[in-house]
């Protein structure tokens, strides 16, 4: 099905990405990406998704960043019950999970990664609850702000972050 959608999206001078989306483990990813072999098809890389399934975050950044067309930035946290449902996952505020986000960001970086870091928050913690999804968007946004401001100064000052 994406073998097919290749000569259509160069046509239009548009890049898919597929996201790693709680059904792929990183290698699968990987091998599909590969097998199709295409500039205009990469992956939306989802910074979380994969510890879903019980992959180390970092190791399938690793995997995924030289790949990656797209971002969803998103840090989740482990709640109590089934692991393997989707509730005991949810997403905090950047900073506040279970995921490195700052090696991660060092890892698409050194892929050459250059595009939107875009912020996801799919299912906000009942712990804040309290706060609105708009109060837990500004923390992460500021979050973010001040990690690319570091890992960019650091890559200034030429040290490896």
């Amino acid at each position: 099905m994406l073998q097919r959608l290749v000569g259509p999206a160069e046509d239009a001078g548009v890049v898919m990405a597929v996201e790693n989306h709680i059904d792929l483990l990183a290698d699968e990813m990987v091998e599909l990406i590969e097998t199709i072999d295409s500039p205009w098809l990469g992956v939306c890389y989802d910074t979380a998704n994969n510890l879903r399934m019980f992959e180390d975050p970092v190791a399938v950044a690793r995997k995924l960043a030289p790949l990656a067309r797209a971002t969803h930035i998103k840090d989740i946290t482990a709640q109590r019950g089934d692991p393997k449902t989707f509730a005991f996952w949810p997403s905090v505020p950047l900073g506040h999970g279970l995921i490195d986000v700052p090696a991660i960001l060092g890892l698409l970086r050194d892929a050459g990664f250059d595009g939107l870091l875009a912020l996801e928050i799919d299912y906000l913690s009942p712990l804040y609850f309290g706060d609105s999804e708009e109060a837990a968007i500004g923390e992460s946004i500021g979050w973010l702000r001040r990690e690319v401001d570091t890992l960019s100064s650091r890559v200034r000052e030429g040290q490896n972050a």
